[in-house]
């Protein structure tokens, strides 16, 4: 059970920095003017940095496999997954645009 809680805090920890990055992603475009928001692809290169999350996402992913192989009890095992596929998805989804 200790490797699937630790892919679940890993998967977490990257869910939630990239929630926070997409709300500073959109707090600086409603801070910008309509000038400024036409070019908003150049200045959200300030935030590439959020692909460095899936360092964790991958070592969540390690920790699962371990996880499957020693058979560890199935709902935190398919907890995990689901919260691992949700965190690797966050991080390629833009979805601050939703809030527009």
């Amino acid at each position: 059970m200790k490797y699937s809680i630790i892919s679940i805090l890993l998967s977490l920890i990257t869910l939630f920095f990239s929630i926070k990055i997409n709300l500073e992603t959109l707090i600086d475009y409603l801070s910008t003017d309509g000038k400024s928001q036409a070019f908003h692809g150049l200045i959200e290169l300030k935030y590439l940095y959020k692909y460095y999350f899936l360092i964790l996402s991958f070592l969540s992913s390690l920790f699962l496999v371990f996880a499957f192989k020693i058979n560890e009890l199935k709902p935190f095992k398919h907890s995990a997954a689901f919260i691992l596929i949700l965190g690797i998805v966050s991080v390629f989804t833009a979805f601050w645009k939703w809030f527009i």
